[in-house]
């Protein structure tokens, strides 16, 4: 006779969404350390699209400009594994052909992880400039240590969503925030449940890691109290904000973002670049106000917020910028590649049958179409793809997943995440045909509205 599962048990109390994110990707990220590159991919992961556009928008800015008596520093916060950097530096080299920039560069990655920075420091592109960058450990929220106003640009990539978040919702005019609690099925363990709980409440780092996988599998309880925001930090430009709110419809407050932009302000030098940030979620009220869109993500036990791009420009110009540009980030690439772009998971994503492909044939299809997209496209940088299989892949898929692996191009298509123009796909139509994609749906992976979450870059100056 089978007895009942044991129910979830309680992992602590209802708490405001914030503290129990910070806790729980502390957690996700120390015991992750540079395996987090494994896990998800960026726009800047193994692509260089979006560095080429940064270093061209900064060459530009700075060619004309007297060569300073002193060194221009440029930080990134939050560094990933160093291909940003890399590529921004290959590129500003290569536009400085009169030596007018570049040997003045000094490119400082921060990042709070140790680990993650040892995976930088050994990054083969970034060794070709070696005496232009260095790496400093810090975190996030306490960039204080630097000298004010000696920074001459500042660069963040998806950072914003893994910092501190609260989370309100307007009922009948009133505001209420969101607390969460977790929850974990003991018999995931195989250690007692009070001795389990003590590791996590003390993010023991060394005894978790010794655990079966348990951050995917905690479960979240949703309670919502209502709250006066007259304390919180900017309070009158969140009302500001709140009172063009739809009711019912959660919003995410970025708080850990309100410091980076104050921190941005108090380092950037006069006559600076400013700071440029990417990162993922609601372009505009247009888009916080629809109803059902996503507010949070979960990645394999991580927990991440959408940001509010509308209410961190408000508080930029609180903090003092001057100026503030938003764009989507899909056209600030095109900008400066003078052509319209989308990613390889876009042109995959309006294949006519993916909806009823199973995981693995996705996989299938997706290296098969980057094998038609490199009958057009050269990188500049040499790179071998890794990609393996999902779970459960059935054997003879697995094969010939093996022999599409080992037969792309090092100088193709770098990564799953990365940018393709409009002409290089219209390029590889013949090979494209034959693997079910129609000329009309592939172009409208180019002419297609952004969708209520989209990755946008914010510039503050």
């Amino acid at each position: 006779m089978n007895q009942n599962p044991q129910p979830p048990l309680l992992l602590g109390d209802f708490k405001s969404a914030d503290q129990w994110q910070t806790h729980i990707n502390s957690i996700f990220y120390g015991m992750l350390g540079p395996g987090i590159h494994n896990h998800f991919q960026t726009y800047v992961s193994l692509d260089h699209r979006l560095a080429h556009a940064l270093a061209e928008e900064y060459f530009q800015q700075v060619k004309d400009q007297p060569s300073p008596p002193r060194t221009r520093f440029i930080q990134e916060w939050g560094v990933g594994n160093g291909n940003l950097a890399a590529c921004f530096l290959t590129r500003l080299k290569q536009l400085d052909t009169d030596q007018r920039v570049y040997p003045f560069t000094h490119y400082v990655l921060c990042d709070y992880s140790e680990e993650i920075l040892k995976g930088v420091r050994a990054n083969p592109r970034l060794e070709q400039h070696a005496g232009h960058f260095s790496t400093v450990r810090v975190d996030a929220n306490r960039l204080d240590c630097f000298q004010p106003r000696s920074i001459d640009k500042i660069i963040s990539n998806e950072i914003w969503d893994d910092l501190s978040t609260r989370v309100l919702l307007k009922h009948e005019n009133t505001l209420y925030e969101e607390y969460l609690q977790p929850l974990l099925d003991p018999a995931l363990l195989n250690i007692e449940f009070e001795s389990f709980i003590k590791m996590f409440d003390d993010k023991d780092l060394s005894a978790l890691q010794t655990l079966p996988p348990f951050l995917a599998a905690i479960k979240w309880e949703k309670s919502y109290q209502r709250v006066d925001i007259a304390d919180w930090p900017y309070a009158e430009t969140i009302q500001a904000q709140m009172d063009l709110w739809a009711e019912e419809i959660p919003i995410p407050i970025n708080t850990g973002a309100f410091i980076t932009l104050e921190r941005a302000y108090q380092l950037l030098r006069a006559g600076s670049q400013g700071y440029t940030a990417f990162d993922y979620g609601m372009h505009s009220i247009d888009e916080l106000n629809q109803q059902g869109r996503p507010y949070f993500n979960l990645y394999g036990g991580q927990y991440t917020f959408m940001v509010n791009f509308d209410l961190l420009a408000r508080i930029a110009k609180a903090v003092g910028f001057s100026q503030v540009d938003k764009e989507y980030q899909h056209d600030y690439v095109g900008r400066f590649l003078n052509a319209k772009v989308a990613s390889m998971v876009e042109i995959l994503q309006n294949h006519p049958q993916i909806a009823q492909m199973a995981p693995w044939d996705r996989d299938l299809l997706m290296l098969q179409t980057i094998h038609a997209m490199n009958s057009g496209y050269r990188s500049p940088y040499i790179n071998k793809m890794k990609y393996p299989p999902v779970e459960g892949t059935p054997k003879k898929q697995r094969k010939l997943m093996a022999k599409l692996v080992d037969n792309l191009s090092s100088r193709g298509v770098p990564d799953t995440v990365a940018y393709v123009s409009q002409s290089e796909v219209v390029s590889a139509f013949k090979p494209l045909r034959k693997l079910g994609y129609r000329e009309k749906d592939l172009l409208q992976a180019f002419q297609s509205p952004p969708p209520a979450i989209a990755f946008t870059a914010l510039r503050f100056r």
